[in-house]
């Protein structure tokens, strides 16, 4: 009894690549429609985690500088904002900021070309030079 191959893995082969490319245009087509909505989702700092990770931290022994370290990475992995300045963690605001709406791809500023090169003849110098005599010796 002989084996045949059926055409469907094969299309099925080629369509994957195709419908990957399709499902990640539709993901990614979202970001580039509302940029603002893709990039700045309202956070919330969890205080009661960040109160449980700084908790976690004591008796470690960490220096100045690791707890420092250790501060920070417990802000940031709660939602709040670390203030290098001032050395703690603060809630983020209540709204993101908002840019000015602009349509994507227009451009806002005028372009304009380069100037072009300066070029500067040289054949008014080599106009002046004379081909050296033949030596006849």
């Amino acid at each position: 009894m002989a084996l045949t191959n059926s055409s469907a893995p094969v299309r099925w082969r080629r369509l994957m690549p195709v419908a990957f490319i399709v499902a990640a245009g539709a993901l990614g087509g979202s970001a580039l429609a509302e940029p603002a909505h893709a990039c700045a989702a309202p956070r919330e700092w969890d205080i009661g985690a960040y109160d449980q990770c700084i908790a976690d931290g004591y008796g470690k022994g960490y220096d100045d500088q690791e707890w420092e370290n250790h501060e920070a990475l417990c802000c940031w992995a709660t939602g709040g904002d670390w203030n290098a300045a001032q050395g703690k963690c603060q809630a983020p605001p209540a709204e993101p900021a908002q840019r000015p709406a602009v349509a994507p791809g227009v451009i806002t500023q005028t372009l304009e070309p380069a100037a072009p090169p300066v070029i500067r003849n040289p054949g008014v110098v080599t106009g002046t030079f004379s081909p050296a005599p033949a030596n006849l010796g």
